[in-house]
């Protein structure tokens, strides 16, 4: 059984609290000089005397007496304070703040959210959707998922799955542009159609693709029309026709099946980023966030592991 107090301090009470060191001993499966020893450490280390005892009874001094009061206090609130962990452990309840960008939330966030509420229906998740990286102190933030490595090596990070962008646009803008995807010239003329950049890509977004086939690496920079802050906007205006885009791979499979949009240079890919799940816990996050861990990385096929 784990205790907050030191051991002689607990020896301490259960002499005061059973009358005697022989009495002490049987409760706490001990030896009686072993109980001496304690009681004498203690005082040594205090530099008082904490009990008058004789061959046939203890009584305590009066600083004893102040100092057994203090020590009991402290241990059953000690008690109550591993009972509400051992509680915690056991059944997650309360709050867990999660942050995570757009792109995510209905591919990952959502589905792993549910699996942990079904599991422990007194979780109470808050999730704040920014595909920037906030403060995890400041804003209490249980768990960040973010793309590329967090800075702060205070942080336990850990790998959870690869986003990897993919170049698309609606038919309507392929057709209106008379691109023709098999040709190598689309490798220019790509270059020159109205492109939906994020607004971390800047004023002349630029990015390296690497060809499949040759494994080759192409720079390539595109004609910004448009600026987003979320992946949300981007997939609107480039589902319209406003332009051409790059967006995370898990959230287009359905719309390039069903052609609502169509890949760009798919004899190209681009280079994975890493996605990472970040806590401010230490390593020993709470049974909560290792479990909805777990679950992100069931949905993003990689190999469950301890978070911590």
């Amino acid at each position: 059984m784990k205790h907050l107090l030191s051991n002689q301090t607990r020896i301490f009470i259960a002499v005061v609290e059973t009358g005697s060191v022989t009495a002490a001993a049987y409760r706490l499966e001990m030896g009686k000089s072993g109980v001496s020893d304690a009681l004498k450490q203690l005082e040594s280390m205090l530099g008082a005397q904490l009990l008058m005892r004789t061959t046939r009874r203890q009584s305590l001094t009066a600083i004893g007496e102040t100092f057994y009061r203090r020590c009991k206090s402290m241990n059953d609130l000690a008690t109550v304070a591993l009972e509400e962990v051992n509680e915690y452990l056991a059944e997650p309840s309360g709050p867990i703040r999660i942050t995570a960008p757009h792109a995510i939330i209905d591919f990952a966030v959502a589905p792993a959210l549910a699996a942990l509420v079904e599991r422990y229906p007194k979780v109470e998740p808050d999730v704040l959707v920014d595909d920037k990286r906030i403060d995890l102190i400041k804003h209490q933030i249980s768990l960040a998922l973010t793309v590329g490595e967090m800075p702060d090596s205070e942080f336990k990070s850990r790998r959870i799955g690869y986003v990897q962008d993919v170049l698309c646009a609606s038919p309507a803008l392929i057709k209106k542009f008379n691109l023709d995807l098999k040709s190598r010239s689309s490798e220019k003329s790509i270059q020159t159609l109205p492109y939906v950049a994020n607004h971390w890509e800047g004023a002349e977004p630029t990015t390296c693709l690497t060809h499949l086939d040759t494994g080759k690496s192409m720079q390539f920079r595109f004609r910004r029309v448009a600026s987003v802050n979320s992946v949300d906007a981007a997939l609107s205006l480039i589902v319209n026709g406003l332009g051409f885009g790059a967006l995370p791979n898990f959230i287009l499979g359905d719309r390039l099946k069903s052609r609502e949009l169509v890949a760009v240079l798919p004899e190209y890919e681009s280079r994975k980023s890493a996605l990472y799940a970040v806590h401010p816990y230490g390593n020993v996050p709470p049974l909560s966030v290792r479990i909805l861990v777990e679950e992100l990385q069931k949905i993003l096929n990689e190999p469950a592991s301890s978070i911590a």
